[in-house]
């Protein structure tokens, strides 16, 4: 019998068992990647689109033109549509961000061929009504306002804008005036140039049968979508020459702090390491950062490290919101505590404490089919494989506090840091 008097030994995660993505090509030519996770009777289905704000012309084009397909198609109300995944107790969600827009719906296997038809016309029978776009317009402006109330909006907005230009589609700088310029007819415009069979890609993740394959091909493996791929553009990135910026905010209560600078991207040798690098800085609730600035010091409720990832460019920031009167303060602990990373090597239980953190993160990434399947979508949006999952399980478990030290001292460069507040 086993001694429960005795704690079990600890084992190293040296490499795990998933299931993988497997490609499959449509009669049209549209790529499907399923993955296949029969624990239960559920799948979700992402329709992605290279239609986000790196392809739009005029601000909030891409995200709205998201918002509004499942307002109202060719044969389905706003009101049919959510009718319909509510009776199927289903769901669909569509958004966009700065490269893809993305529409994803889960169902049940069981009704999944009800919820395909619907899902067929808000991909390629859109109106775009007007009436449901006045609603939508008046609510987005509502919530721009409210938001540009906040100093955490406003600070990061030009962060952004700091980082990668005012004219840059990364920039987060729309005004209140940019929805009075949105139009159905634009709106349509943009669909039509970017919602089709050769700008798509779908990844299917859950109980994968052959009755979901048939569907897919069924509703999306025809030619009545299908168009030629359109030449991306081509933007420079352009960042402001001062290193601090400072956004006044009358009777703030508090101060948004942003630190950070451009990054390196996925394919980097030295972006696994660096991960490991920013979770003790700031990227756990035992980080560095916490501990100094909200454990010790009581400056702030929260402060985090964290890396985003764009097909064109990628960024670190450290964000945190500390009362006015600590803001220098704040800042000169940030540099002191990226100083001493480079100084310093990190002790070895420390070392260990975040690489059982991050591999315990790295398993849960991979526990269940939407977990599987976002971490799948990861790695596709940059052209990677599971490759990048292996190298990086290796790097974290070889990872040593010399390689960290190194890395801290060629990115960890106060010098190269941009700074933005904004507070009162």
């Amino acid at each position: 019998m086993t001694d429960r008097r005795k704690a079990p030994e600890i084992q190293n995660i040296t490499s795990i068992e998933y299931p993988k993505a497997e490609k499959s090509i449509l009669s049209n030519g549209l790529p499907v990647f399923y993955i296949n996770a029969p624990s239960q009777e559920v799948v979700k289905i992402d329709f992605i689109f290279e239609a986000g704000a790196w392809q739009q012309d005029e601000h909030l084009i891409s995200v709205l033109t998201s918002y509004m397909m499942q307002e109202g198609t060719e044969n389905y109300s706003s009101v049919k549509i959510a009718g319909i995944f509510d009776f199927y107790g289903a769901y669909i969600q569509s958004g966009a961000d700065q490269d893809f827009a993305t529409v994803s719906i889960i169902c049940l296997n069981k009704y999944l061929s009800e919820i395909m038809k619907v899902t067929e016309d808000i991909l390629k029978r859109p109106v775009f009504p007007q009436q449901e776009l006045d609603v939508l317009l008046e609510r987005q402006k509502q919530r721009f306002r409210l938001g540009n109330e906040k100093v955490n909006v406003l600070c990061q907005k030009k962060f952004t804008t700091v980082l990668f230009g005012e004219k840059h589609p990364y920039a987060v700088n729309n005004r209140i005036e940019d929805f009075d310029a949105i139009s159905c007819e634009k709106l349509l415009m943009f669909y039509k140039k970017w919602y089709h069979s050769g700008n798509c890609r779908i990844i299917v993740a859950g109980n994968i049968n052959e009755e979901v394959c048939s569907l897919i091909e069924k509703h999306f493996g025809s030619d009545d979508w299908k168009s030629g791929r359109i030449p991306q553009k081509e933007y420079m990135v352009e960042s402001m020459p001062e290193r601090r910026s400072k956004i006044s905010k009358a009777n703030a209560l508090q101060t948004a702090i942003r630190v950070g600078r451009l990054w390196v991207d996925k394919k980097h040798p030295d972006y696994c390491g660096l991960s490991v690098l920013l979770t003790i800085f700031g990227g756990y609730f035992g980080s560095r950062l916490m501990m100094n600035l909200r454990e010790e010091k009581g400056y702030t409720y929260g402060i985090s490290s964290s890396v985003f990832n764009f097909k064109g460019a990628s960024y670190m920031t450290i964000s945190t919101e500390v009362g006015n009167s600590y803001t220098g303060a704040t800042l000169s602990e940030i540099n002191k505590e990226m100083k001493c990373l480079r100084d310093e090597p990190v002790p070895p239980a420390e070392l260990d404490m975040v690489k059982s953190f991050l591999l315990g993160e790295f398993l849960r990434d991979f526990d269940g089919p939407f977990a599987l399947s976002s971490g799948f979508k990861a790695i596709n949006d940059f052209g990677l494989d599971y490759d990048f999952y292996d190298h990086y399980l290796e790097i974290l478990n070889n990872i040593t506090a010399e390689e960290i030290q190194r890395l801290a001292n060629k990115y960890l460069l106060s010098e190269e840091m941009y700074t933005v507040t904004a507070g009162s």
